[in-house]
């Protein structure tokens, strides 16, 4: 939708005469097109990068309106008069500066509504889905810093909403919706961060009801619907693995000893650009050596920072972005090209691990029981490469992984790298006391759910120490070939992105795996990324 010249202009009145004479040096051609959202010949509305970038329909949004509408309507404690309302994200200044932190939607608001703009409200009446949306109305003088303002028909239109009105006509927008009761983000704190949404904010709300029951029920239906993934939806996750299963092999190729670890970082930013994907999940995390064992290098206090050793492994934990939907992709490899034994054998451990968890995994299968597989496998098979001894049962009832893998196997995914749904609505990772380590999700899986996969092994020399002066666990360790395998291996983590199909499920990362092909790819083999080369298994056996 291009912006005509009186949308341009002052909104004050202009004489016919004075708008023929502006009309005839006004270029023809618009300063500023529909950017990210375009409009396909149907006339309905995308999100795109550009060319050769996935297409994102607004219509997933408006699906994904609908499906949260169903849900609530099947709920006996939400009324007739139900209103959902959101606030979407706002800019926030660096400090007390006046430039601003780089500006992502808030998840929620982005999987309703799909608005790219900060600033906006948002309004969902239950009964019918009818979907409201609200937006700032800019100054003339917004037109000089950032561009055209865009009329309320643009918005409209671009985001397949029913109706759309200024910020400041919220009280009005709502009345006209009937809104008897508002529906508010304000249930449980969020399980990975314990922090909450602040209450939406705007001029008329004390004259409507906030319904703090019915707004704990619209919580738990908001994750339960972000938990399982749409079929467009879907499509956005693997287009951003594709994406990120590109950038890693790029940084597989062109690592090299006594290199910086940020220059990983930077080429894999920059073949996820390319693509269109400007953003990464997370901070990108790029240890090498012995620093492959903090699980999360290259926060700003370790950026990245340290040179890369002659024979070191590599640990790579790096995911792009693409409509707010993140990817969450690790890869680890020997960065001469040649694994040694010491290193072979704990990648084999861990490969194994990632095996025997995606053979298994299918719906109503219990993501616990697939992080102690993970862990029984590890143990195995580090007890046949020398470094444990004794009875895996012992070592498990011990709790020896917890000192070798201190984090869980893996998480849900999609707007939130560690996304909302890991534990069933009342459900807390505390409540299992017999899981030690920060398990994500820790739930009955279901078809459409994507998750991460990502057991590990790591030497943390805390951890280590403790083991080695606990008598009972310093049983099960052989002492020399503990130093002689540290020696060379600071950690291993692979992690694959999963989508958890009707009897299985279908791998979405397309990366090296097996010490075969990454020895093949890093010497120069030629890597082929498609949807079509996704590992998938129907369990319990595999299907490549």
């Amino acid at each position: 939708l291009q912006l005509s010249p009186a949308d341009s202009a002052s909104p004050s009145a202009m004489s016919a005469a004075k708008k023929a004479r502006f009309a005839k040096v006004l270029p023809e051609a618009p300063m500023v097109t529909d950017g990210t959202i375009a409009f396909d010949t149907q006339g309905e509305a995308f999100f795109s990068m550009g060319e050769g970038t996935h297409r994102v329909p607004m219509s997933m949004h408006a699906e994904n309106r609908a499906r949260l509408c169903e849900r609530l309507r099947k709920r006996p404690e939400i009324g007739t008069g139900a209103v959902v309302f959101l606030q979407g994200g706002d800019d926030q200044p660096v400090y007390d500066t006046d430039t601003n932190w780089a500006f992502k939607q808030e998840s929620n608001f982005q999987y309703l509504f799909g608005v790219k703009e900060p600033g906006c409200l948002g309004a969902l009446r239950v009964r019918d889905g009818r979907a409201l949306l609200l937006v700032p109305e800019m100054p003339e003088a917004y037109q000089a810093v950032c561009g055209p303002r865009k009329p309320p028909a643009w918005f409209h239109r671009a985001y397949a909403v029913d109706e759309v009105a200024y910020v400041q006509e919220a009280k009005q927008a709502l009345l006209g919706l009937s809104a008897g009761e508002l529906l508010i983000f304000q249930g449980d704190a969020n399980r990975d961060s314990g922090n909450k949404l602040p209450e939406p904010e705007f001029e008329g709300k004390a004259s409507f009801k906030i319904g703090r029951e019915a707004s704990q029920i619209f919580w738990d239906e908001m994750n339960e619907c972000r938990l399982v993934k749409s079929p467009k939806e879907l499509d956005v996750l693997q287009y951003v693995n594709d994406v990120s299963s590109h950038a890693h092999v790029a940084a597989m190729r062109t690592s090299r000893p006594m290199q910086r670890e940020h220059l990983a970082e930077a080429t894999f930013r920059y073949q996820s650009m390319l693509r269109g994907c400007f953003r990464t999940g997370y901070d990108c995390i790029c240890g090498s050596g012995r620093r492959n064992a903090i699980l999360h290098y290259g926060h700003p206090a370790e950026p990245n920072s340290e040179l890369v050793a002659q024979g070191s492994m590599r640990l790579l934990d790096m995911g792009a972005e693409y409509h707010c939907y993140a990817s969450d992709v690790t890869c680890s490899y020997p960065v001469s090209g040649t694994f040694n034994e010491a290193q072979r054998a704990v990648y084999g451990a861990v490969w194994a691990a990632t095996l025997a968890v995606e053979m298994s995994i299918k719906p109503s299968v219990n993501y616990k029981d697939m992080h102690r597989l993970s862990q029984r496998t590890l143990l195995q098979k580090m007890k046949e490469a020398g470094l444990f001894i004794g009875d895996v049962d012992a070592m498990m009832s011990a709790g020896l992984m917890s000192y070798f893998m201190p984090h869980g196997l893996g998480h849900s995914l999609g707007l939130d790298v560690h996304d909302v749904g890991g534990y069933a609505p009342g459900v807390f990772c505390k409540d299992d006391p017999s899981i030690k380590e920060n398990l994500r999700l820790g739930r009955d899986l279901k078809e459409g759910m994507v998750l991460t996969v990502e057991p590990g092994f790591y030497f943390i020399d805390y951890l280590v120490e403790s083991v080695v002066e606990d008598d009972k666990l310093s049983a099960f360790v052989n002492h020399e070939r503990l130093k002689e395998i540290w020696t060379h291996c600071g950690g291993v983590r692979i992690e694959d992105d999963v989508v958890i199909t009707s009897d299985g499920c279908r791998v979405l990362t397309v990366v090296p795996r097996e010490i075969s092909e990454v020895e093949a790819v890093m010497a120069g083999q030629e890597w082929m990324v498609s949807a079509a080369c996704c590992r998938q298994y129907h369990a319990p056996g595999p299907r490549l």
